[in-house]
Parts: structure tokens; sequence; C-alpha cells
């Protein structure tokens, strides 16, 4: 399909401002929805980092969790089943899965990334979710083994791809937004309030925010980098169920506090993982994929992708959202959740067949701040939204 072809390593896609070009498939009669791509975060885990390397990163001591660090929890299992079930009902409704009867084979593929536990075990849910009692089984390389679908391209970023990530940091690290100031400070008072004036290494404003290179890859370092991984733990912590007088809350309001200072994680985001050059070196892998899924062709390294697949799940990362954000020119925000890519946030590709032709429809589903703290079933109406569509990938419009 000539529709679909997408050279990433050459096109990143610039949002523009016009309403699609198209119409909606759902204003469509006789439109038939063909194929489907979900791209889906992980559960609830707890940080990567164990409490002491928290302590020592931010002088402040954080709360213990009930399994090691970086692991999928029972309440974060039991959170991306009830979005596993608002992901298969909708499309249930939309026609693409069948009611009360088990998939034919080779019609849903489910593919994880084996690097880690938490997203092989969010795999296994989805794959028993989305077709409860059929025997459908979730793939991937061996336990442990780095796939290039997730993780990007294996080679290393030549001198001129360096270079330019150089230059895009730069030049986005000179135009820091002032609200960065106020959500440091609010994080600061609730960290270690007396910082600045007896703990400079623990101060965050007094580390600025630089990238370095460690063996030829980039990583953020500075006061923005551990703001923005604190904000983050403190969002994993509040959606994890702890309590309010649990550490770090104890004295403050945890979802005022974590709306206050996420913007330092959505900063973070934007200073590394959304620069262009390096979305293209570690999401091209993965859109190429989505691109041969939607047409029906063999996606590279996963064979379980045939011409009958309709539906393909990709079981990865945060970091695997804000890539193919980047290179689609697509951008989203939600009014119950200060977390664009939080745990269990599924970017759907959908294809639909239409009178006019192919059109390309994104899709997000997500769940609520508050939602995911108490396990409250998502609802259609609010956590379903319509963020793009077009005549193919290259022509992407934004939806209101």
């Amino acid at each position: 399909m000539r529709h679909l072809l997408l050279f990433c390593t050459l096109f990143i896609a610039i949002p523009a401002l016009a309403a699609p070009t198209v119409p909606l498939p759902s204003t469509q009669q006789g439109a038939v929805l063909e194929r489907v791509v979900l791209l889906a975060r992980h559960g609830i885990r707890s940080p990567t980092k164990p409490p002491r390397t928290l302590l020592a990163q931010t002088g402040h001591a954080w709360a213990q969790w009930p399994v090691a660090p970086g692991e999928l929890t029972e309440h974060g299992k039991q959170a991306l089943a009830q979005m596993v079930e608002l992901v298969r009902q909708h499309y249930t409704q939309a026609g693409l899965l069948q009611s009360g009867s088990c998939p034919t084979p080779a019609s849903i593929a489910v593919w994880a990334d084996a690097k880690d536990h938490r997203t092989r075990e969010s795999g296994g849910i989805w794959a028993d979710r989305l077709a409860p009692a059929c025997g459908l089984r979730v793939s991937g390389l061996a336990d442990g083994q780095e796939d290039p679908i997730f993780a990007g391209s294996p080679a290393p970023l030549s001198t001129q791809e360096q270079s330019a990530i150089t230059q895009e940091f730069d030049q986005r690290a000179r135009t820091l937004p002032s609200s960065m100031d106020a959500s440091m400070a609010a994080l600061q008072a609730a960290l270690a309030p007396t910082a600045c004036t007896t703990d400079t290494p623990h101060c965050l404003r007094a580390s600025k925010t630089i990238l370095v290179w460690k063996k030829g890859k980039p990583h953020l370092e500075g006061g923005i980098a551990t703001g923005g991984t604190a904000a983050e733990n403190l969002l994993l912590e509040y959606t994890q169920g702890m309590p309010a007088q649990a550490e770090p809350f104890d004295g403050h309001d945890p979802a005022t506090l974590i709306w206050q200072v996420f913007p330092l994680h959505a900063e973070e985001n934007w200073l590394i993982r959304r620069l262009p050059t390096l979305a293209i070196h570690k999401g091209t892998p993965m859109a190429t994929a989505v691109q041969n899924a939607l047409a029906g062709k063999p996606v590279n390294g996963v064979p379980a992708v045939t011409e009958q697949t309709k539906l393909f799940v990709l079981a990865g990362h945060d970091t695997n959202l804000d890539a193919l954000a980047t290179l689609y020119g697509l951008d989203w925000s939600f009014a119950d959740q200060p977390d664009p890519t939080a745990p269990n946030t599924t970017l759907a590709f959908e294809l639909w067949r239409t009178a006019h032709g192919p059109c390309i429809v994104i899709r997000l589903f997500h769940q609520g701040l508050e939602a995911l703290r108490t396990l409250a079933p998502p609802a259609p109406a609010l956590n379903i939204q319509v963020i793009a569509a077009g005549s193919s990938l290259q022509t992407l419009r934004p939806v209101q």
C-alpha cells in the first residue's frame, strides 16, 4: 500500500494547524476498520532505583515498595487489566474483534520488549485479557535480550548524529520555560526544603542541566533530570495507592504536589527523548514495524505478525511513546492525568478502509491519576480520544 510508505530516516512529521483533510471514518457510511497497531506502556512499576539511591540523589527518604526496583506491582497488574478490557470492548464494538468467540489464529499478535520483566509481564496481561480463555500468548525475544524494535537501531550514533543531537539540545536548553522555577521550588520544598542553604549537592537549582555523552549515548544530567525523575517517582507512588503520610507525601497534598512538579518530567523528556535526531535513531525500527503491520506485510523480527494479523500489540515503554510522538508530530495532554505517557497509556494506529480510500486514525487510551490510584474502571467517554487523522501516516493532522 503505497499510501503507508514512511521513510523515518528522512522524515519527521510536522503537525499542521488545519483540521484533517478527510472526514473521520466514524462519520462515513460503510467505513471498515481493517487493522490496528497498539503501542502500550507497561503498568505501574516501582522506581528503577532503590530508596537508598534515591536518598543519595535527592536528600530525601523515599517509601519502600513491595517489589524490587523497576518491577510491575500487583496493583499495577490490576490497573493494566482494566485498560486492556477498555481496549477490548472498544475494538469489539468497532467490529475488529468478535464478541463471545476466540480470535482466529494469527489475527492477534502481542510482542513485548524482552529486556525488562515488567514489559514481558505487561504483554502477558494484554494477551490474556484481549482474548480471555483463548490461549493467546505474548511473544518476544529471549528474556533479557535487547530488541531493536524497542531499543532502537543497534548501530552507534554517527559523529554527524551526535553533533545534531548536541545542537538540538543546546537550542532547547536556551529556551527553558520560566514555569520550571515554580515546579522546581515546589519539589525542593517537598524533598529537601533546606538543601539550597545547608546541603548544596541536593539543591536542584544549583545543578545546571547539561547533556553528557557516555559510551556514545546522550544522557541528561542536572536539576531538571533529577527533578523530572523524582516527579515521576512521586506519581508512581501515588498511583500505586501508597498512603498520603508515606514519604515523601508527609505534610503535602499528594495530587496537588504531583500536578505542580510534573512539568519537570515533561521538560526532561523534551530535552532528551523528543530530540528529533535521537527520536529517529530510536524510533525508526518501531515506526517501520507499525508501517508494515498496517500494510499487512511481515514485520522484521516478529514472526507472529502475518497478513492475517488484524491487531498487533507492542508492549513497551514511555520512551517508545515519546519517540513515535516525535516522529509523527503528535502531541497530547489529559485533563485528569499530568503525565501524557503515564502507566498503561496506549497509542493506537488504525487503518480504516473508506469509500474515499484508506484513512489512518491515531487514537489514545489512558487512565486518570485518581483512577490509577483507586482502580476505578476507565470510561470510554473520558479515556479514549482521537488525536490525529489523515489519508496516510505522512499526512496526519491534529484532531480537536
